[in-house]
Parts: structure tokens; C-alpha cells; sequence
């Protein structure tokens, strides 16, 4: 079991909301619904996986996503156990749903693919007084319950995939704007950039790329630090593309392994909490760094002042903006200044290995996504290799191992070596969920984004 992906519907809380109340809310009313919901969730149509879903108190809670075991594995109980592990997670569940898929065929009526490993499960939710309601096998032309011998309700060899794509439930995802990689019955598709989203950043005749390359040094010197910051939090706050030259601007500072975890920390926190984490952790300090992150503690925030007049850079905000922004996040915290200095060094860690106690900015964090997913185009490996990184590390916040770590290898086989993909490999391929993705409180719900 290489990797764990959970989505979560809406955050855990003591009592779910009434569905027949929200009348905003998702209505899962047949099996095609809940099947249509799942891709939808994920962001990609599940393959050789199973699916587990539990439901309570008329609502969907936990959606867990785990590779099969290799066919043939006799010793499933670990296996259960951890699935079970993970459901437990949703304190309000009274059942759970498992969804198979699986290119294996299914030849004979009374012995679906991955039968045995379906009663593990079975026994091993039981134990915890979670039944199993259901349990479907997904293939690749048919869907059908792998529980019900009957062909009265449910006809041999089953429903057609497309029923999934067509059910109520999936019909209105679709009109909402959700979309998914992979489509029912067909090959995996890869999501193209929205409309109005450049497709491209200028390659080389851009001012910053350009200085970049001649002077690669110019990120190291504090006054860009912060100008180039600002404009990723600028960009960051907006939720209108950004145009070409700010483009070019966030492609040439990913350059910065600094700036890189900074925008990062932006992303999920502020451009306050990522400029004080920086200054705190020495950050602008260092004359190189190599790809590993902010180091060793040096100075304070407020040691900035006296450094010299913020520049107005290429594509970012003029200079005034740029003074005012930075004279913000500069402004003294309540706190004295040595829990002010934790606090910051804490969260920027927090940040960056998806534990912290609130929730981070998921908006945001989709911004994020939806700019390096341009810059990733590139063919600069100083712009591809921490953009394609960082999606890396998107997906695992999300809980999707998985996706992380194609993105993960593809950052590596962009820049063999790159130290920050290296170091998150390490960690998504070990199996380690990001705590956020943990905590139904703090998870990503892919369904807010089209809800």
C-alpha cells in the first residue's frame, strides 16, 4: 500500500448539518450518485484502487482512497486494518461504502475480482461496528455490487459506466464547473488551464527571467526577497490570472530556494507569516542556498529597516506598494518579540510538513496550484523543476499521495538532484499523510470548489 488519499466532504463537528436544510448541498440518492461523486472528490478517476466512504447521519463524511494489494496477497489483514484505521478518523459514521476498481475482469457472477480482500474488510469494520452497506466493483466497461447474487436487482454483468457520468449527482458536479482527470470508460485526460489563463510564460525575453540568468544572485539580495514576495502575495489574494510579465516575475524568483518555501508558506498562511518565518529563520541571511530551505536563525523581523529602497520589479507592484506592504508585515506582534520569533519559526515548519492547528487558506493554496501548473509548462528547468515541486507538495497537503509523487518524479526528471523534491519523495513514498489531510477540521474538500 505505497500511498493513502482522503477527501473529506465538509468539516467534522458534533452534529452534521440536515441535508433537507441546506438546500445548496449535494443529495446522494442511488448508487450512480455516490459513484458519480467519487471522481469528483478526487480529481481523477480512480485506477487498480479501492475506495472506502463512510456515511452517517444522512451525509457522506471520509472518502479514503488506497492502492490494491498486489493480486495474489494472502495477508490482507494489515491491509484492513489500516482502512480501518483511517475511517475511524469520522467519529459520526454509522456505515461505510466500498468502492473496487479494477481492470481485472469479472468472468463469473459468484466470484467477483478482489473478493477476499473485500471480506477482510468486511470483518475488520465489523469489529469497529462500522458495517459495510455496499460494496461495488468498478471495471472497465461495467459497475455491479459485489454483494448482491441476485439478477433481478442487479443484472449480470452490471450497469454501464456511463450510467455514473450520467446520474443526477454527476450531471450537476459537471454543471457547477467540477471536472476530473480521467474519464468513465476511457483513457485519462489531463486538465487544460481555464480560459483567460496564459498557457505559456514568455521564455527568455522576459526582464526578470533574463536578469535572472545573467545575474543569478539577484534573488539572494533581501530588497528583491521582499519586492518579489509581495507580488506573489499579491497574486495569491487575486483571483483573476495573472497576466504575462507578473508571470515571468514568479517563474525567475522560483529560482530562490528561500523564496520558494516563502510562497509556499504565503500560500497556506499570509505574506506576513512567510516573510517573518524567513527573517526568523535566516532566510535572507545566506548568500546561496541549496534547494533544502531556509536555515539556521540569523536576525529578527524588524532587522530589515535601514537595508536600502524596495525596488519596483518587472511584472510586481510598484515601489510604494511594495514599502507599504513590507512596513505591514514588519509591524510589531502582540507578543514579545522571542514568542513571536517561535510562533513564526513554528508555523513556516508547520507549513511546510502540512501541520498546523487551523486550517491553511485552501483558496489560496489553489491559486497556488493554478500558477505553477502554468509555470510547469516551461521548458527552464530552474522554472520547471520547483514548480512541478511544489505541486508535489499541493497534492500531499490534499492527501493525495499518489499525484504527489508523479509530480514529484517529474520535478526530478526536470533537475536530477533537486533537493526539495528529493526530500518530499522520501516522505510521500514512506506513506506519511500530511496531518492536515488527517483532520476533517483542516482537510481539503475538493467539492467547496464547486459547490
Amino acid at each position: 500500500m505505497d500511498e493513502t488519499e482522503r477527501d473529506h466532504e465538509r468539516p467534522d463537528s458534533r452534529e452534521r448539518p440536515d441535508p433537507g436544510q441546506q438546500p445548496a448541498e449535494l443529495i446522494i440518492r442511488e448508487p450512480e450518485d455516490l459513484l458519480g461523486y467519487i471522481p469528483h472528490s478526487m480529481g481523477e478517476w480512480p485506477t487498480e484502487s479501492l475506495v472506502a466512504v463512510t456515511v452517517g447521519s444522512g451525509t457522506v463524511g471520509v472518502t479514503v482512497r488506497v492502492d490494491l494489494p498486489p493480486p495474489g496477497e494472502r495477508d490482507l489483514a494489515a491491509y484492513a486494518e489500516a482502512v480501518r484505521g483511517y475511517l475511524a478518523t469520522d467519529p459520526l459514521a454509522d456505515g461505510a461504502v466500498l468502492v473496487v476498481y479494477t481492470a481485472q475482469p469479472w468472468s463469473e457472477v459468484a466470484e467477483p475480482p478482489r473478493h477476499a480482500l473485500v471480506t477482510e474488510l468486511q470483518s475488520a469494520l465489523a469489529e469497529s461496528g462500522l458495517p459495510v452497506l455496499d460494496a461495488w466493483l468498478v471495471g472497465e466497461r461495467h459497475w455491479r455490487s459485489m454483494l448482491c447474487r441476485r439478477s433481478l436487482c442487479c443484472p449480470w454483468p452490471g450497469e454501464r459506466l456511463e450510467t455514473i457520468a450520467a446520474s443526477r449527482l454527476g450531471t450537476e458536479l459537471v454543471f457547477r464547473g467540477s471536472t476530473y482527470e480521467g474519464a468513465a470508460g476511457g483513457p485519462p485526460r489531463a486538465i487544460g488551464p481555464r480560459a483567460g489563463c496564459a498557457t505559456r510564460p514568455a521564455s527568455g525575453a522576459s526582464k526578470p527571467a533574463e536578469r535572472y540568468r545573467l545575474s543569478p544572485r539577484s534573488w539572494w539580495d533581501p530588497r528583491e526577497f521582499a519586492a518579489a514576495l509581495a507580488a506573489w502575495d499579491d497574486t495569491l489574494g487575486d483571483p483573476r490570472p495573472p497576466g504575462s510579465e507578473r508571470l515571468s516575475l514568479l517563474a525567475a524568483s522560483l529560482a530562490r530556494p528561500a523564496l520558494r518555501d516563502a510562497v509556499i508558506v504565503a500560500a497556506a498562511l499570509s505574506g506576513r507569516a512567510a516573510w517573518r518565518g524567513t527573517l526568523v529563520l535566516g532566510g535572507l541571511n545566506r548568500g546561496a542556498d541549496d534547494g533544502g530551505g531556509v536555515a539556521e536563525a540569523a536576525e529578527t523581523p524588524n532587522d530589515f529597516e535601514g537595508r536600502g529602497e524596495l525596488p519596483e520589479l518587472p511584472g510586481g507592484l510598484p515601489a510604494a506598494e511594495v514599502r507599504r506592504v513590507v512596513a505591514e508585515w514588519a509591524e510589531p506582534p502582540a507578543a514579545s518579540d522571542t514568542e513571536a520569533e517561535e510562533e513564526a519559526s513554528l508555523a513556516f515548519g508547520g507549513v511546510l510538513l502540512g501541520n498546523t492547528s487551523e486550517a491553511p487558506g485552501w483558496d489560496r493554496i489553489a491559486r497556488l496550484e493554478r500558477v505553477v501548473r502554468t509555470l510547469a509548462a516551461t521548458e527552464e528547468p530552474e522554472v520547471r523543476a520547483p514548480a512541478l515541486a511544489i505541486l508535489g507538495w499541493i497534492y500531499w497537503v490534499r492527501g493525495r499521495g499518489a499525484k504527489a509523487l508523479g509530480f514529484l518524479r517529474r520535478a526530478l526528471s526536470a533537475a536530477p538532484g533537486y533537493r526539495f523534491a528529493e526530500l518530499f519523495l522520501r516522505v510521500v513514498e514512506s506513506g506519511e499523510l500530511a496531518e492536515w489531510a488527517r483532520r476533517p477540521e483542516t482537510a481539503w474538500r475538493r467539492l467547496s470548489d464547486v459547490a
